[in-house]
């Protein structure tokens, strides 16, 4: 139940979202790219806040008494392999342990309270890891002739652009929520889903077979994740319109106490 004292019909909905631990001149930041919180006040219409990277240290509970809605982000790290596979690596691409440690445990108690939450890219890998699923380290080992990845050479505008297509699922949530079946998405990841996590239903896919969207089955709310980036031009994009317009509907809903079906 939602323990904050303002009113609750007045109240702009607050959304957590994911940190990323970046170190700048010898000092440890907790950051967000300002994209993702624009989108959120701009397209969701909610006040973003940022969660500090507290690891075990983070107090969920105080935490979801505050926030209406989850955000993780995308970031330029992975995930560290230690947190779905057996075997330990020592990966060649950059990690974020912080970052595992704080999101990844508070991901299933969320969506257990019925706390809308959208993952993005990194995000949606996160959501799969947490309900048990695995990562594929290195989509270009595929046989494909889909390029996932980005090309950091390009200018920043043409990183973003629309690359393929995604082939919605019939009858699943984001079907219903776009009414299309196709939608061409920008692509910027080298890693995806290997293994669906349990309880996660698949929204989605790249023409190469590859996950592109998921949603978790029993959920009490809003629970989706996407791997493209729907936060670039997020009031331009008809699709990222749909899917941020959504999701406030869905924090404002939690805002005031209104159960999701």
């Amino acid at each position: 139940m939602n323990t904050r004292t303002t009113s609750i019909k007045s109240a702009t909905p607050i959304v957590g979202v994911a940190t990323c631990r970046r170190t700048i001149k010898d000092l440890d930041y907790d950051c967000t790219q300002h994209k993702y919180l624009a989108a959120l006040y701009h397209s969701a219409k909610v006040l973003p806040l940022q969660i500090p990277l507290l690891g075990d240290d983070l107090d969920i509970d105080s935490l979801f008494d505050v926030v209406d809605g989850i955000l993780l982000t995308g970031s330029h790290s992975n995930i560290h392999p230690s947190s779905y596979m057996e075997s330990q690596q020592q990966p060649d691409f950059m990690l974020d342990v912080e970052r595992d440690r704080t999101f990844i445990p508070l991901i299933k108690p969320a969506i257990d309270r019925g706390i809308p939450l959208l993952a993005l890219c990194r995000g949606f890998q996160e959501l799969n890891v947490a309900y048990g699923g695995t990562i594929q380290s290195d989509l270009s080992k595929m046989d494909s002739s889909i390029e996932h990845g980005e090309d950091a050479s390009e200018p920043l505008e043409q990183r973003y652009e629309s690359r393929h297509t995604v082939n919605l699922v019939p009858g699943g949530r984001l079907t219903s929520l776009l009414q299309v079946d196709t939608i061409q998405v920008n692509s910027l990841h080298y890693q995806g889903i290997d293994r669906l996590g349990d309880g996660l239903v698949v929204e989605g896919y790249a023409p190469d077979g590859v996950i592109e969207a998921i949603s978790v089955k029993d959920s009490r709310g809003f629970a989706i994740g996407v791997q493209w980036h729907p936060e670039w031009r997020s009031t331009e994009n008809p699709v990222s319109i749909a899917l941020f317009s959504e999701f406030g509907s869905a924090c404002q809903a939690h805002a005031q106490g209104v159960i999701q079906p």
